[in-house]
């Protein structure tokens, strides 16, 4: 059984989240006083769900990959103690080593969510494991005692960037290691993205909304300094064909959904916890609150053949009017009007629009009644823009 998992975790490793943007916000930093852990992620392994799981502390949520049956990895989420975790890989760390003991990241996390209660309990998780440890990450972790943290984490050692102690009351990563090799790695544009888009953030701004609804599908380039999104909206694109390039923008073709936990103030009840996710291309999927209290929402789970899922429609969405080319280009190239439109009524606006009305009212009452109305709206709103007009192909894929 032992080798069985061993496979098990080596095949799983080869869709392993490929980059991703992050950030560990301190209580200090958000309107509510909660800290909260945000995950864009990019990966290979596109489709994913939410799971409910028991353990022997109570019940942990996490963002599972389709492929992975089992259930061994988990890619972001919380337990009913208010610990909570999410991760972005490193890729300037562990130079050198030649083993193949790697990409253990998710079953770190899964077995965190199992064991921990709080940012102590998962340091000394960290130090009892094995070295190597086949890690090459920053973990994001929260707690209900008021912790919140980055562990940027390699195969020998651990460094933490507490939140807590940031001057800005926040800290970012995206896929490079500040304890790594200098200017290696990934993500350093959508790293320079993310901190101009936190910059003009002041100390009890943030809220779930906002990182949720608005920076989570931000549009706007760190590079190039454009927001494509203003532009959109104003009718204003610099292609008359709609289509912009997404390839260093933090929501692109490879991310396949957001998670953001929103944690508690300290006194509140640890199972108040909610992590807010959006299952699929997050311009294309609503946010939806899960709790560890209650059954995760059908349309939140993994998509069959026969179950329609908030997932499954993203899914048709980007492939046939988000990112519709279907040549070499098919990754970078992204249609606007779908999801941006100067009158509205783009999804990405409705779906805000609908997120606005629901959000406050869903975190006063925690509500699986609210939750499921506004997953059907969701849906509505999703199924309507699959019977919207396409925007026109390449060529190639006309023949």
């Amino acid at each position: 059984m032992k080798k069985l998992l061993t496979t098990l975790l080596l095949l799983l490793a080869t869709t392993q989240a490929i980059a991703c943007t992050t950030a560990v916000l301190s209580g200090r930093f958000t309107k509510s006083g909660r800290p909260m852990i945000w995950k864009l992620r990019d990966t290979e392994a596109y489709d994913n769900h939410m799971q409910r799981f028991e353990s022997p502390l109570g019940y942990y949520i996490g963002l599972v990959n389709d492929s992975d049956t089992l259930a061994l990895q988990v890619w972001g989420g919380h337990n009913s103690h208010g610990f909570a975790i999410m991760n972005s890989a490193s890729f300037n760390v562990n130079h050198g080593y030649k083993g193949h003991y790697i990409d253990q990241e998710g079953v770190l996390m899964k077995r965190a969510l199992a064991e921990c209660r709080n940012l102590s309990e998962f340091e000394a998780l960290l130090d009892a494991l094995p070295r190597p440890m086949g890690l090459a990450a920053h973990f994001g972790v929260i707690d209900a005692e008021g912790g919140a943290a980055f562990y940027e984490v390699n195969n020998e050692t651990w460094t933490k960037f507490d939140a807590n102690e940031a001057p800005q009351g926040y800290v970012l990563r995206t896929n490079f290691s500040y304890t790594g090799t200098e200017d290696e790695g990934y993500g350093y544009v959508r790293y320079r993205c993310a901190a101009n888009l936190f910059a003009p953030l002041k100390p009890g701004e943030v809220t779930v909304e906002l990182l949720g609804s608005r920076l989570s599908r931000s549009m706007y380039h760190g590079l190039m300094e454009i927001d494509y999104r203003e532009l959109a909206e104003k009718g204003q694109l610099p292609s008359h064909s709609g289509f912009v390039d997404s390839d260093d923008l933090i929501a692109r073709f490879d991310t396949s959904s957001m998670i953001l936990v929103e944690g508690v103030a300290k006194g509140e009840d640890p199972q108040l916890t909610t992590s807010w996710v959006e299952i699929g291309q997050p311009y294309l999927s609503p946010l939806i609150p899960v709790w560890t209290t209650n059954e995760i929402p059908a349309e939140l789970q993994r998509a069959t053949s026969d179950k329609e899922t908030i997932a499954s429609l993203a899914k048709e969405l980007k492939r046939q009017k988000l990112y519709p080319i279907r040549t070499v280009e098919e990754t970078r190239y992204l249609y606007m009007p779908l999801i941006y439109r100067p009158d509205g009524t783009g999804l990405a606006q409705q779906l805000e629009v609908l997120e606005a009305e629901y959000i406050p009212r869903l975190q006063a009452t925690h509500s699986p009644q609210l939750q499921q109305e506004m997953i059907q709206k969701a849906l509505q709103l999703q199924r309507q823009a699959l019977a919207s007009h396409s925007p026109q192909k390449s060529e190639k894929s006309k023949k």
